[in-house]
């Protein structure tokens, strides 16, 4: 700006010198054209000169200037320029996080085209296209956004599994998880992802694969790991046990001792998961293995699940059976599933008053229809057939429990 000032003051000075003090003998110019002449000094056609090519490169300036003025607001106005885009886009991402999907989709559109990186407008986009529905649009909107840049595929495939899982497209959702995890393995959000749709799909042999991944990233919290892992290996004991029912008997055994075997050593203390592996013992009719099992873990630690389950194995010996249930009753002599056990171990070994008295006891304790169809039967069995129907319409009377007060018709007479 200042070279332009001092230029214009230099060119003022010039033609006040050359237009009041020309110098003598400077020559002069003629210019003809057709019949016309024009004659002026020298010194003054060449300030002319200087003044026409200064008045070009102003006339330059002033058009170029013009029309970059116009092409910002032409842009301005389309997409509200580079720093209101930004607010567009946070903006969007408010609506976004607060479930305004409608408002998300249309400011991270609208703003798309003018952000330095438009990744996220298009992404955040496509899931709010897909919480209203419009799952082309959103698909649509994913194309797009793989489109943006080389890093962009990890992204959109993330997106993409999480609408997948979502819509409970499980097995979409592990193919496109399982295209991505070769070039991101440990990612987070993948393995996380992963480890929801294996869950899903009940695909407990690989969850288990990557639970150590899980836990090595922190990815969730070790109370939800270990709860994880309890499940994994409580489904897998459950999967095997159905699994060799297809065996001959002899080979039963066998394979689900190598499955506890698999087991952490830690949960093989574990009476919730010994209560599994228990019963799968017992509908493979290897009821002695997990009597003496049970019998184990309940001398260490007292577990309801455990206690109840004695009741139904049977034994190589019922009457030592017995005998050792009757010894926890002197430590646990209000326990309703203790004496249930009993009473059915009582009619394991044919005794009938016993067995009937351990059920009234254990109704006394706690109603439980389990106890009252036990009793019911041994009461048809002993032909006293209305008591067994009372306790039999007690028992399908509780079983039925959760219905809604509402009127009944009265009892004609």
């Amino acid at each position: 700006m200042k070279k332009l000032l001092f230029i214009v003051v230099a060119l003022f000075a010039f033609g006040l010198w050359v237009m009041f003090s020309p110098p003598e003998d400077g020559g002069y110019m003629l210019i003809a054209f057709g019949s016309k002449t024009f004659e002026m000094s020298l010194w003054f056609a060449a300030l002319v000169y200087i003044v026409s090519i200064l008045v070009i490169w102003l006339a330059a300036r002033l058009l170029f200037g013009s029309f970059y003025i116009v092409r910002n607001f032409s842009e301005y106005m389309s997409f509200g320029g580079s720093e209101r885009a930004q607010k567009r886009t946070a903006s969007g991402l408010v609506d976004y996080i607060e479930g305004n999907w409608l408002q998300a989709r249309k400011k991270l559109l609208r703003a798309a085209p003018k952000v330095d990186a438009p990744l996220i407008n298009y992404l955040a986009a496509a899931r709010s296209a897909y919480e209203l529905g419009d799952r082309a649009e959103a698909e649509k909107l994913l194309t797009i956004a793989s489109e943006t840049g080389p890093d962009a595929e990890l992204a959109v495939a993330l997106t993409r599994a999480r609408m997948e899982l979502s819509s409970k497209q499980y097995d979409q959702c592990l193919m496109t998880l399982l295209r991505i995890k070769g070039k991101a393995p440990q990612n987070p959000v993948l393995l996380d992802l992963l480890c929801e749709v294996y869950i899903a799909r009940q695909d407990w042999d690989s969850l288990h694969g990557i639970i150590d991944r899980l836990r090595s990233y922190k990815i969730r919290s070790p109370e939800d790991l270990a709860q994880l892992e309890l499940t994994i290996h409580r489904e897998r004991l459950k999967k095997i046990g159905e699994e060799v029912r297809l065996l001959l008997q002899g080979d039963r055994l066998p394979k689900l001792r190598a499955a506890w075997e698999r087991v952490p050593a830690y949960l093989q203390k574990d009476n919730d998961m010994i209560d599994v592996y228990a019963r799968q013992l017992a509908i493979n009719f290897e009821d002695q293995e997990a009597e003496s099992l049970v019998r184990k873990a309940l001398s260490k630690e007292w577990h309801p699940g455990l206690v109840h389950l004695y009741g139904l194995l049977r034994g190589r010996d019922p009457r030592q059976q017995l005998t050792t249930a009757e010894a926890w009753l002197k430590q646990h002599p209000r326990d309703a599933v203790l004496l249930l056990t009993l009473g059915r171990l009582c009619l394991r070994n044919e005794i009938w008053g016993s067995a009937r008295d351990y059920f009234n006891e254990s109704l006394r304790v706690k109603r439980d229809p389990e106890t009252f169809a036990e009793l019911a039967r041994l009461l048809e069995s002993l032909g006293e057939t209305q008591r067994s129907s009372d306790y039999y319409q007690q028992a399908l009377g509780m079983a039925a429990l959760g219905l809604p007060e509402l009127p009944q018709p009265k009892t004609r007479v």
